[in-house]
C-alpha cells in the first residue's frame, strides 16, 4: 500500500492509498459522503491481485484529505476533484463510486467534452429521488451525532440513517471513518460541512441530462434491499446510459460494497475483465486524446529545459520532452511548444533558443520549470550562450545554443527548428528520463 497525494479542485489536498503496481491499469475508488477510503481496501486488494492499480481516495473534507476553506462540498467540487485526480494519473482510469460520490462522478464524466475514464461502476446511484424518502433520510443524516462513546453506538447511528434496511455488518470498515480521542470517544474524521452541502436533486437532474454523453462501459450495482435506490430507478438510469448493465446483489442495502464484499468484488472484477480487459488499448483517428497521449507516453524520452530571452532580456524557460535531432548537415534540432503556452509569443519572436538536456540530479529543476508559477531561474546558475546570449543552465548534461532556423505549424503545437551554433556536454553523467508520465532513471544489468 502506497500513500498518494493529489492537488484537487481549487488546490484542496487529496489523499489516497494505492494497491498494486503503478504501471497496471488504474482504478479510482470513491467512497460515499460520510465514508472514508478504508472502506475500499478489500476491493483494492482484490483488484491488485487481478493486475489493476487501485487508488482509494478520501473525498475532500473526509479522512486524510484536506478541508475546503470556502466550504465547497457540493457536486461541482467533488466533480472538480475527480477531474484533477484523473489528470494527474499516468493513464486513463476506470471509476468505481458509491452514492453521492457516484452521482458527482457520473455527472463529471457526462458533462466533460472529452472521455475522462475507461469505464464507470456506480454503486447505489439513482437519478430518481423520492422526495418523501429523501427528506426522511436527509433529516436522519443531519441529526446524526458524529461523536460516540462506543463502537456499537457509532454503528447504531450509521444504521439509523436507513432504519428499514439490514444493519451494516462490516463494522470495522465503516468505523474506519472515526478516530479514537484521548477521552476514549470515537470522533468522525472530517469536516461536518462536508455532510450537509450536497444537493442530490441538482446533481440528479444534471446527470439525467448528461448521461447520454457517457460513452464508456458502465455497470450499475445495487443491493436488493436498498430502500432509496429501487430496481425501477436503476433500470431507468441504465436506459439513459448508452452502454450500461445492471447487477443486483441480494441481502444488503446501502453498504453492499462492504457487507457483501466477496459478491461485490466478484461482480466488479467480472465487469472489468469483460469490458476493459488488460489488453491493448485502441484509439482510431485520434478519437480519444487521452488514449493517444498514453500511447505516446510509451516512448521513453530525455527531459529538456528550453530557454530564451524575452524582449526585455529577461530569461524565460520551460520543461519539454518533445525534442529531437533533425539533421547533422546542417546541424538542426527541434522542439515543440503548445499553442496554449503562455510563452508561445516569446519563443516565436526570439532569434534563438537554448536546449538544456537534464541529468538525474536535475529532477527538481525539471519540476520547477514545469510549473507555471514563481521565478524559475531564481537561485539557479546559468550563463549567456556564446552565439545567441540565450540562458543555458550550468551543469546540464548537454546544452545547445541555437539560432532560429524555421517555425512550422503542427496542429495544436508550433514546431521550432534551430540551427546549432554551439554545444557543450558532460559525458560522465546519467540522463533524466521520462516514461509513461513519470521520471525514470537508467537501470543497468
Amino acid at each position: 500500500m502506497t500513500t498518494l497525494r493529489f492537488t484537487g479542485h481549487k488546490g484542496v489536498d487529496l489523499v489516497a492509498e494505492a494497491f498494486g503496481q503503478a504501471d497496471d491499469p488504474p482504478i479510482v475508488l470513491l467512497p460515499a459522503t460520510g465514508q472514508t477510503k478504508e472502506m475500499w481496501f478489500g476491493a483494492a486488494e482484490a483488484l491488485a491481485d487481478a493486475g489493476r492499480y487501485a487508488v482509494c481516495l478520501d473525498l475532500r473534507g473526509h479522512g486524510a484529505s484536506g478541508v475546503a476553506a470556502d466550504g465547497a462540498y457540493g457536486a461541482d467540487a467533488f466533480a472538480g476533484d475527480l477531474r484533477a485526480v484523473l489528470a494527474q494519473l499516468p493513464a486513463r482510469a476506470a471509476i468505481v463510486a458509491v452514492g453521492s460520490a457516484g452521482l458527482a462522478a457520473a455527472m463529471a464524466l457526462g458533462e466533460s467534452s472529452a472521455p475522462l475514464a475507461t469505464a464507470m461502476v456506480l454503486v447505489g446511484v439513482t437519478t430518481r429521488v423520492d422526495e418523501e424518502l429523501f427528506a426522511r433520510v436527509d433529516a436522519a443524516w443531519r441529526e446524526r451525532d458524529l461523536s460516540h462513546a462506543t463502537p456499537e453506538a457509532a454503528l447504531a447511528a450509521i444504521a439509523a440513517v436507513h432504519p428499514f434496511e439490514p444493519a451494516p455488518s462490516a463494522g470495522e470498515k465503516l468505523l474506519s471513518a472515526y478516530a479514537a480521542t484521548e477521552n476514549g470517544r470515537l470522533e468522525w474524521r472530517g469536516d461536518r460541512r462536508a455532510l450537509d452541502s450536497f444537493d442530490f436533486y441538482d446533481a440528479a437532474q444534471r446527470l439525467e441530462q448528461a448521461a447520454s454523453q457517457i460513452r464508456i462501459p458502465a455497470c450499475l450495482i445495487r443491493g436488493t434491499l436498498n430502500e432509496s435506490v429501487s430496481a425501477e430507478a436503476t433500470a431507468h438510469l441504465a436506459g439513459l446510459l448508452p452502454d450500461a448493465e445492471v447487477v443486483e446483489i441480494g441481502g444488503s442495502g446501502h453498504h453492499i460494497a462492504v457487507d457483501r464484499e466477496d459478491d461485490f468484488n466478484a461482480a466488479l472484477l467480472d465487469f472489468l475483465e469483460r469490458r476493459v480487459p488488460r489488453g491493448r488499448t485502441l484509439c482510431e483517428g485520434g478519437s480519444d486524446p487521452r488514449v493517444l497521449r498514453d500511447a505516446l507516453g510509451c516512448f521513453g524520452t530525455g527531459v529538456t529545459i528550453v530557454t530564451t530571452l524575452d524582449e526585455k532580456g529577461t530569461p524565460v524557460g520551460l520543461t519539454a520532452n518533445s525534442f529531437t535531432s533533425v539533421s547533422l548537415d546542417p546541424p538542426l534540432i527541434l522542439f515543440c511548444l503548445a499553442k496554449s503556452s503562455a510563452n508561445l509569443d516569446t519563443f516565436a519572436n526570439a532569434e534563438g533558443f537554448g536546449i538544456n538536456i537534464l541529468h538525474i540530479g536535475q529532477q527538481p529543476t525539471s519540476a520547477r520549470f514545469a510549473r507555471g508559477d514563481g521565478e524559475r531561474f531564481e537561485g539557479l546558475d546559468w550563463v549567456n550562450a556564446p552565439a545567441t546570449s540565450v540562458p543555458l543552465l550550468t551543469g546540464s548534461l548537454a546544452s545547445f545554443d541555437c539560432r532560429r532556423h524555421a517555425v512550422h505549424d503542427g496542429g495544436d503545437h508550433l514546431i521550432f527548428v534551430g540551427e546549432v551554433r554551439h554545444v557543450a556536454f558532460e559525458p560522465y553523467r546519467d540522463p533524466l528520463l521520462y516514461f509513461r508520465g513519470k521520471y525514470r532513471r537508467l537501470h543497468f544489468a
